[in-house]
């Protein structure tokens, strides 16, 4: 339907296929004849694979989302890939900040659009599951530098008027220089009136006023697929940034404590891996009758400082009373460890535990050769071993 602020395609389409590296004034047209196939990184959801640019032997993930042939052909429809292309285009915009990932670029080939980002060594997720494999506290200073770096991170995209929607440990990228840089934005959109309203992300990390709305949790997609189909404009919800902040909090409750931080009713935890209807219930159970302090308390213990503890309490309190990013950058806990941890501590940190990352890759997974002509689409099963061999990168995306 027809607006005042249409975007004009042709506008957009001046982005698309072309690719920009940082540091380097200029601009490449995307050839695909200049990637060279690495290795697939990740298929849960979308295909993510790793490609070496040979024109300047860059490493990159790219992320490809197959367009369905049929699916836009009205103006309505025309008109939501073209906010898409936009939204991508404008995340440009973003990865200016030191803890965004890289954007490269927006390009399509053969049906498929290729999200070019920046590639990253190892995600908190991989992370914290070696420090509890030693049986080890995640390290309050290490975990309150993540924190800051993170708040940094959104703080930057709110001004920028957009909002993530899918904060968690997964998306909290790292590598061996120390770096702290936030991911997986195709997911955002841009704000309006500090609104948006549409159900994204993962649930165990929805605070509870998003499960607020007639849609009941039953309807909800249990597949990866199945929920992308399903999560559309239809689905209004309002909320705010303040969406973030709760998603933070879980998230650093999750690394202390080395697990999703929920119990059931009969005290049970609560498996990530169970994507069963009943399971997605319990979840949303959960997290609508949390008690925050048995929550924290669970987590955290008497391990962490009093600072800690008020900062996770303040992300996850009740919608009216919850503070926004400027208020949480306010608390002694954001300014002591956003000034006394240092980036080489966190590089020290994680090169510890990177070497003793030992696992291998799945044998069940097929790689196919890196002079395969059809590396963009080939789809190969997912990969189910919980973190990376040291031969295998971890993509941004």
């Amino acid at each position: 339907m027809p607006t005042s602020n249409k975007i004009d395609p042709s506008e957009i389409d001046k982005e698309i296929n072309l690719l920009k590296f940082p540091k380097d004034p200029k601009t490449y047209e995307y050839n695909p004849t200049e990637f060279e196939y690495v290795d697939i990184i990740e298929s849960s959801r979308h295909i993510v694979k790793e490609f070496c640019y040979k024109p300047l032997n860059i490493k990159m993930a790219v992320k490809t989302i197959r367009i369905p042939q049929n699916r836009y052909q009205d103006d309505e429809k025309n008109d939501k890939l073209v906010r898409l292309k936009k939204e991508l285009t404008n995340f440009r915009t973003l990865s200016c900040h030191p803890n965004i990932v890289d954007f490269y670029g927006l390009c399509f080939n053969d049906g498929e659009a290729l999200i070019c980002m920046e590639l990253m060594d190892m995600s908190l997720y991989d992370l914290y599951l070696v420090v509890h494999d030693r049986e080890e506290k995640f390290p309050e200073e290490i975990l309150g530098y993540v924190a800051a770096q993170v708040l940094e991170a959104l703080g930057f995209c709110k001004s920028k008027n957009f909002i993530h929607r899918d904060v968690k440990p997964k998306n909290i990228l790292l590598n061996t220089k120390g770096e702290v840089k936030l991911c997986d934005f195709g997911e955002a959109r841009i704000l309006k009136d500090s609104l948006a309203s549409t159900f994204v992300g993962t649930i165990a990390y929805w605070p509870p006023e998003r499960f607020e709305t007639n849609k009941p949790v039953k309807e909800i997609s249990t597949t990866p697929q199945q929920e992308q189909n399903a999560l559309t404009d239809e689905d209004v919800f309002r909320y705010d940034v303040r969406s973030d902040i709760w998603s933070l909090g879980i998230t650093l409750a999750e690394t202390a404590y080395g697990k999703l931080p929920f119990v059931n009713d009969n005290g049970e935890e609560i498996s990530r891996e169970n994507n069963r209807q009943e399971n997605i219930v319990t979840i949303q159970h959960c997290i609508l009758s949390t008690k925050t302090d048995e929550l924290v308390q669970r987590c955290f213990g008497d391990n962490y400082s009093g600072d800690f503890i008020e900062f996770v309490n303040m992300c996850l309190e009740k919608l009216d009373k919850r503070p926004k990013f400027d208020g949480l950058m306010k608390t002694k806990f954001y300014q002591k460890f956003r000034e006394n941890v240092k980036q080489e501590d966190m590089a020290a940190f994680i090169k510890n535990y990177e070497e003793d990352d030992t696992s291998e890759s799945n044998p069940e997974t097929t790689q196919k050769s890196k002079h395969d002509n059809n590396v963009w689409s080939q789809t190969e099963p997912a990969l189910t071993r919980e973190r990376p061999s040291k031969s295998q990168p971890w993509p941004t995306i």
